[in-house]
């Protein structure tokens, strides 16, 4: 049905509430505890608190930026020097006669710094990742990595995912899984074979890994990322099976930190680009669209154009190419996108993508 009359009489009313709403992607994780971290400490003595303050502030930088060397940045020594007045709290636990101090950061205050600093912001907003991971070793020959026969690794995996702000999934590994994704595939890295087995987990990213035991203390490791139509391919070498497992997922985060961390500035110049979204049908399909738009780190600002009936245009400020916003656009699985008919004239020529003539078009589901 289209927007009815009582809609459209609250409709002004209604900029300034969607402005404080936050409407939270149904597919790509947002994560909430980038800014808190456990070091482990030798005492509860001040100085043993003020030293893991630093390396805990540093390894927030690194979620945050998703740069895993941005602690050598020059610019971020004095703000490591002084990492206690960015402490928002913190507490004292112990677990097997190990104490570790956890700490929570301003979130506020670190942004604040990213962009004072022109560091790379990568919005907690983050992609789901799936991995499927097959392994060929000396003494056992090919298998799939299940996590009930590689437990520490898997929670190494987890470790580093958490490091690096990057939300990891791991298959189940049962019948349904085998069946969809057979060792062969997950060996070729079949990306048709991937696309089938993952849609019970609907994952935004998958990550396939083929680690290969080459002598007893060389490993090498092929690995492919398939994400948002694009496919990375990446190698990685080590001594163990868990550091070229480490590698790939590193890598993957840092692929990802490439796609969607904005600066604050640089030659990037600001631009406005139409997106025109059918099937908004009630005040909570608006009020949930604008909002999540409005709250996207990668766009400045998200101002209503127009509605008409079930339709909805808005012009989007940003600074990132055009690509790079589909791909942050299609985060939100409830933005779907929609076919590209843009005008063209008699000599072939369409208008460019994301203007007036030819805005990005999607339907809200």
């Amino acid at each position: 049905m289209p927007l009815t009359t009582n809609f459209r009489m609250v409709l002004c009313f209604s900029l300034l509430l969607a402005a404080m709403m936050l409407a939270l992607p149904s597919s790509a994780r947002v994560l909430p505890d980038l800014y808190e971290i456990s070091e482990a400490v030798a005492s509860r003595g001040t100085s043993d608190r003020a030293d893991a303050t630093v390396r805990g502030l540093g390894r927030v930088f690194v979620r945050v930026t998703g740069d895993q060397n941005i602690v050598n940045d020059p610019k971020l020594a004095p703000v490591l020097e002084q990492a206690q007045k960015y402490v928002q709290s913190y507490r004292y636990d112990s677990d097997i006669n190990q104490l570790f101090l956890n700490l929570t950061f301003d979130p506020k205050a670190v942004n604040d710094l990213v962009h004072q600093l022109q560091l790379p912001l990568w919005p907690n907003n983050r992609p789901g990742t799936l991995v499927w991971m097959a392994v060929d070793t000396l003494q056992s020959g090919r298998d799939t990595l299940r996590q009930e026969d590689y437990p520490e690794l898997f929670g190494l995996l987890d470790g580093i995912a958490q490091e690096r702000g990057l939300p990891l999934d791991f298959p189940v590994m049962d019948l349904n899984d085998q069946r969809n994704m057979p060792l062969g595939s997950l060996w070729a890295q079949d990306e048709a074979a991937a696309q089938q087995a993952g849609v019970r987990y609907r994952p935004d990213a998958t990550l396939m890994g083929r680690l290969l035991q080459t002598s007893a203390q060389r490993w090498q490791a092929n690995w492919l990322l398939i994400h948002g139509g694009r496919s990375y391919a990446f190698d990685a070498e080590g001594s163990s099976l868990e550091e070229v497992a480490l590698r790939g997922v590193n890598e993957a985060a840092n692929r990802m930190a490439e796609r969607y961390a904005v600066r604050a500035s640089g030659s990037g110049v600001a631009s406005a680009v139409l997106v025109e979204i059918a099937g908004v049908r009630s005040f909570t399909d608006y009020s949930e669209a604008t909002s999540y738009l409005q709250g996207l780190a990668q766009v400045s600002s998200a101002d209503v154009l127009a509605v008409n009936g079930d339709r909805l245009t808005l012009s989007l400020t940003t600074s990132i190419p055009l690509e790079n916003l589909r791909d942050v656009l299609s985060l939100n699985r409830n933005l779907q996108p929609a076919g590209e008919d843009g005008l063209v004239d008699l000599s072939g020529y369409r208008a460019p993508m994301g203007s007036a003539q030819n805005p990005l078009r999607y339907s809200w589901h």
